[in-house]
């Protein structure tokens, strides 16, 4: 090959070089403008702003709808004390069958009192008359003085099993449970429990509490419920135990309105009334954690979310309890991670663009 042909050759590579450095050089500013661009339309729905001082996230009602953004008000909640433990609302069918098996049996006892006067006289007059010139047959006399001796056997054996049922009774369901069934009273809470008014509720204390008073009182209020807390009075120390708690057992009454026998509730005895404080419950699916500290985003206007830290020293069932939060409040309940994901995705381009 001739000098002239290598001139050629390497005159064209050098101008295809110079051709590729124009490309780029040229459209380098439209790339990047490009790139801001799309950048722009993937982050323009959600936004960071400063409001006040403080950093809001910004969503427009249709970006909320779509990235499924979901908002409920705060529910009020009082607080009573820290003193907390569980109880279980129990079965009362076994003293249901006793109080019938009870009455029952004073049925029994009753009619046979009821005829035993009448067999003695009946016994007696014979008697005499026999005495008397034989005035009444000794077959007479012996089917009477039967009569009477049967009435009193019966007697006898009907108040055995009486004592017998009552003494189950107490060991059972202790002394003031087993009044319930062998006294029967007209009226009264005991009283309620038999007519399903009322639900007899199991408490395991720790061993080192004392032994309730006798007219004392606590809250209840069922898991995993939002009901306000249900007042429960004493009934008496439990013979029974509680498998799934250590402790000292006791039985208390309270409105059937929202227990069901089986149901576990929490208890806080009345005496903590008194460091009673108001607040709200922050469900759980509206806490964002980070840093080690539980967040909000608290909806602040249609389309602006404000975010919050949330006190997180006193747990419930179902969220957590916050003195500092008015009902009402509206926060984010789905979506929370969503806005502090954006929030700080903002914070990290401002980083790297200064």
């Amino acid at each position: 090959m001739n000098k002239k042909a290598l001139w050629i050759i390497g005159a064209q590579i050098i101008l295809v070089l110079i051709l590729i450095w124009a490309i780029v050089f040229l459209g380098r500013d439209e790339y990047e403008s490009s790139q801001r661009d799309t950048e722009e339309e993937v982050d323009g729905p959600l936004r960071v702003a400063d409001q006040n001082g403080l950093q809001v996230v910004q969503l427009n009602l249709a970006t909320q709808k779509n990235s499924g953004i979901h908002v409920q008000p705060l529910k009020a909640y009082d607080y009573h004390g820290n003193i907390k433990v569980l109880g279980s609302v129990i079965s009362i069918q076994t003293l249901v069958d006793y109080n019938s098996q009870y009455q029952l049996l004073k049925s029994q006892l009753a009619l046979a009192e009821s005829v035993l006067p009448n067999h003695q006289l009946q016994y007696q007059r014979y008697k005499q008359l026999n005495e008397d010139d034989k005035n009444v047959s000794d077959k007479a006399v012996q089917e009477a003085q039967a009569l009477l001796i049967n009435d009193q056997t019966q007697i006898k054996a009907t108040q055995a099993q009486l004592k017998a049922l009552t003494d189950t009774i107490i060991a059972q369901w202790g002394q003031p449970l087993a009044m319930l069934v062998t006294h029967h009273p007209a009226s009264g809470p005991l009283h309620d429990l038999l007519l399903q008014k009322k639900v007899l509720v199991q408490v395991s204390f720790p061993l080192s509490y004392q032994v309730p008073a006798a007219h004392s009182s606590l809250y209840i209020s069922p898991i995993q419920g939002e009901v306000a807390p249900i007042k429960a009075d004493y009934v008496s120390q439990s013979i029974q135990t509680d498998i799934s708690n250590i402790g000292k057992t006791y039985f208390y009454s309270a409105s059937a309105d929202f227990l069901r026998v089986g149901m576990r509730v929490n208890v806080v005895p009345v005496e903590s009334s008194s460091a009673t404080i108001k607040g709200v419950i922050v469900p759980n699916q509206a806490i964002a954690w980070h840093g080690g500290m539980a967040w909000i985003y608290v909806k602040t206007k249609p389309d602006t979310f404000l975010r919050k830290p949330v006190a997180s020293d006193i747990e419930l069932d179902n969220g957590w309890f916050d003195s500092s939060l008015s009902p009402g409040t509206e926060v984010v309940t789905r979506g929370a991670q969503l806005l502090l994901s954006e929030e700080f995705k903002f914070q990290i381009k401002n980083e790297n663009e200064d």
